[in-house]
């Protein structure tokens, strides 16, 4: 099923003007971006796209965490050859997994722990989203569509990345979507600034 993450966006952008204005208006949209697993919570996923040429992404994400300490054990995609788990920025082997501390959230950032996708088969273009499936020690296994951003995005949604890739991709890209329960698109113009929590620098 099509998932237009540009209405889903656009409504939470609307959400953030109207609590401005003192108007309630529904949740739902604003929390579209979030998954729940038990006690943990996986806000705003996302991939750092491959470069051209290259095979390999990068998976980031907010895992809030309200019960106890639990573990990244694996991510899993059909499109994926190989995943392996950092603990931090120098891409030290998370062994056992990416721990998730008690009662905290635990940031996956270019610049601490993340997930490295490499051999990637297929992947939608810039712009769309990719399944993918996140496999904790004990809350158990829950989807995920993370927004696909630009290759040198700093992180979720980054729109000065944005408009260096489609300065590089006049065309769109060189790949079309790449279809299925994939074909998720992202709208990273409709919502510029309603990510700055996501802000990783």
């Amino acid at each position: 099923m099509m998932i237009k993450r540009r209405d889903l966006l656009a409504a939470g952008g609307a959400l953030l003007g109207g609590a401005a204005c003192g108007v309630l208006a529904p949740m739902r949209a604003a929390q579209a971006h979030e998954y729940e697993l038990g006690k943990l919570t996986i806000e705003h996923p996302w991939v750092r796209a491959p470069k051209d040429g290259e095979t390999t992404a990068y998976f980031y994400a907010f895992v809030h965490n309200k019960g106890g300490a639990d573990k990244l054990i694996a991510v899993k995609s059909p499109n994926v050859g190989k995943v392996t788990l950092h603990a931090d920025a120098k891409h030290t082997i998370a062994e056992g997994g990416i721990a998730i501390a008690a009662n905290k959230t635990t940031t996956l950032s270019p610049e601490g722990a993340h997930v490295v996708l490499a051999e990637v088969k297929k992947i939608n273009p810039v712009g769309w989203g990719m399944e993918l499936v996140l496999v904790f020690e004990k809350a158990g296994e829950v989807t995920v569509d993370a927004a696909v951003d630009a290759p040198d995005a700093k992180h979720a949604h980054d729109a000065e990345a944005m408009q260096r890739w489609e300065k590089a991709h006049p065309e769109g890209g060189t790949t079309s979507p790449a279809g299925g329960a994939e074909e998720h698109h992202h709208d990273h113009h409709d919502h510029k600034d309603d990510h700055k929590s996501m802000d990783m620098k």
